[in-house]
């Protein structure tokens, strides 16, 4: 028999119980998520970090596959409070931006500017728990602001979130956690017009930093040896030009320009073509007769044969930089990557 315990040896306090929905419904182990919590709701996920969100199996299934049948899940009985409790791997963060896209009315819609954090997490939510709809939608957003189309580059600027410089970081990696090889060409593009010094300081990935900069310096070789062939070429205008003089002043004016700002020859495809600018001023005018006053100054234009070849062969050869630009980042061409896209 054990001796009674004395001041100096007190008795062994019992074990404290677990704090749960179940035993004490109104101490439970989680803390209730305030955007989350239905009264009808007849499950509850918790999260990592021990957020609780009391939803609607229903609307959960109806959006994704995983919660159709969860039969194979080690599941307990519903408590008194009626609904079951489901522990979840998934942050918190994660778990709302989840909810508020099959909850919230235009939370998230194929082309809304949408922040990057949301993105990442939905789309880490729904390729886990097979939202294929969602996903999709995710998938066809992200394509527009880095479509493999060169004509469509500049279209959907508006929906990148202004206060992300990085954006395009932000893309590769969620290209690459989630499988949407597609967008790697144009989000590794973005990245490349990032001034070196500045990549430094906000990616540490030392071998995306050598691919990077490696890859910016091919394309702007590519841009005076390609793009920019006709301005940069040893003759200095068409062979059928009828004024050479000017046409030849105006190309050195353009080259010229392009020399001011060499930062900028990376971002040639966020821009218009040099030849742009020059037809601009051209389609200004009715016709070459029209008088100097009505046209603008003479030494500031090329002749229409100059410019015919001079957007000829820039298109070209935009076009061929784009074609090749996968190869610049080490990726697979076009035709690979989008052979399996989605």
């Amino acid at each position: 028999m054990s001796a009674a315990p004395t001041e100096s040896d007190p008795a062994p306090r019992p074990a404290k119980r677990q704090r749960t929905s179940e035993n004490d419904p109104d101490a439970p182990s989680y803390e209730k998520d305030v955007s989350f919590w239905f009264e009808d709701g007849n499950i509850v996920l918790v999260s990592a970090q021990g957020t609780g969100f009391r939803v609607h199996l229903g609307i959960l299934s109806l959006n994704a596959e995983f919660f159709c049948d969860m039969s194979g899940l080690a599941l307990p009985d519903r408590g008194e409070g009626g609904f079951t409790l489901l522990h979840v791997t998934d942050s918190t963060r994660d778990l709302s931006h989840f909810l508020h896209a099959f909850y919230t009315r235009a939370y998230f819609y194929t082309g809304k500017p949408t922040h990057y954090d949301a993105l990442d997490s939905m789309l880490r939510m729904s390729t886990k728990y097979l939202a294929q709809k969602l996903r999709s939608d995710l998938i066809k957003h992200l394509i527009m602001i880095y479509p493999p189309e060169m004509a469509k580059v500049r279209m959907h600027q508006h929906l990148i979130d202004p206060d992300q410089k990085c954006h395009s970081l932000y893309a590769i990696a969620m290209a690459r956690e989630h499988d949407i090889p597609d967008i790697l060409p144009t989000a590794f593009y973005f990245a490349s017009t990032i001034s070196p010094a500045t990549l430094i300081q906000i990616h540490s990935d030392a071998s995306d930093l050598v691919l990077i900069t490696s890859a910016r310096e091919k394309i702007i070789n590519a841009a005076y040896r390609d793009a920019w062939g006709w301005l940069f070429q040893g003759r200095s205008t068409s062979i059928m030009c009828f004024r050479k003089r000017l046409c030849q002043g105006r190309r050195l004016n353009v080259i010229h320009r392009i020399a001011l700002y060499p930062e900028q020859v990376p971002s040639l495809f966020l821009q218009d073509m040099p030849h742009q600018a020059e037809r601009a001023r051209q389609d200004s005018s009715d016709s070459e007769s029209e008088s100097e006053d009505e046209y603008g100054d003479e030494n500031d234009r090329v002749c229409s044969t100059c410019l015919g070849e001079w957007r000829a062969s820039e298109e070209s050869g935009y076009k061929r930089m784009w074609l090749n630009l996968p190869s610049y980042f080490k990726l697979p061409g076009w035709e690979a990557l989008l052979k399996n896209s989605q």
